[in-house]
């Protein structure tokens, strides 16, 4: 579908920055300038067609957003974030199965538009766990995982970690569980033992593993027909995607079982 609005914003870098510098509140043509990086020759062809168009009002020498465009500016930066995950990392997302992701959490996906990826491992580590991996959990004080496959150095490694005194919680589902519980049983029970360590599973049916810590997240998505990616995982350290970690981790949670003892 035709749409002269979209392409007037979005066909123009620097009508797209105005907009949402203008959320911030009135601009004078000075601070327009400043923020645009460009002179007044350069700007003022824009500002025109967007006053044309009923996007911003002029008083004097400020500018402002007319109510039309508090409400096209209001909706503009998420869509302007999913662009730049999808668009500066379209390779990845392709081939990656971001449909199960939970509606709530996909619909907010934009809040991952400062990551990068993990350097996938040489071939004398390739199902080890990614070094940044390893080396953020290290630093961290406090740990939430879900986790939907098995892997047979966690447990020790998170036990190691609740020892350390770090808040852990972990989140698999039951075939998880149940391989973790017949291998590791001495290492599950003396987990559960600490007061700073949490353990669930949850029925739901979960295809990612993802770890959010204090100091960052890491998403692991299947590739679009199922089979597991373990080269490379998503990474951000921003708050605005630890956040999107935390919340991610919250809905599996209250969906989950809270194991007390095995």
């Amino acid at each position: 579908m035709n749409s002269p609005l979209l392409e007037l914003i979005f066909l123009s870098e620097k009508r797209k920055d105005l907009l949402l510098f203008l959320r911030e509140g009135p601009k004078t043509i000075e601070e327009i300038k400043i923020y645009l990086d460009a002179g007044l020759v350069a700007i003022l062809p824009h500002i025109k067609k967007l006053r044309e168009n009923s996007l911003v009002l002029k008083a004097g020498d400020v500018y402002s957003l007319s109510p039309l465009g508090i409400a096209v500016a209001g909706r503009m930066q998420a869509m302007v974030d999913l662009l730049n995950v999808f668009g500066n990392h379209y390779d990845y997302w392709a081939i990656h199965a971001v449909e199960c992701i939970p509606s709530p959490l996909r619909k907010r996906i934009g809040e991952l538009s400062n990551c990068t990826f993990s350097e996938p491992p040489d071939r004398t580590r390739l199902f080890e766990p990614h070094r940044e991996f390893v080396e953020n959990l290290a630093k961290s004080k406090k740990i939430k995982g879900t986790a939907s496959i098995f892997h047979p150095i966690y447990p020790s490694l998170f036990l190691t970690f609740a020892k350390m005194g770090m808040d852990v919680s972990l989140l698999v589902t039951p075939p998880v569980y149940e391989r973790t519980k017949g291998e590791f049983e001495a290492e599950i029970s003396e987990f559960l033992k600490f007061e700073n360590a949490n353990f669930y599973v949850c029925s739901k049916e979960i295809e990612l593993s993802h770890v959010v810590t204090d100091r960052f997240l890491s998403l692991t998505l299947p590739f679009s027909d199922g089979t597991f990616d373990h080269k490379e995982d998503v990474l951000c350290f921003d708050s605005v995607a630890l956040q999107w970690g935390e919340d991610l981790f919250e809905y599996y949670r209250n969906r989950s079982e809270k194991i007390t003892e095995i």
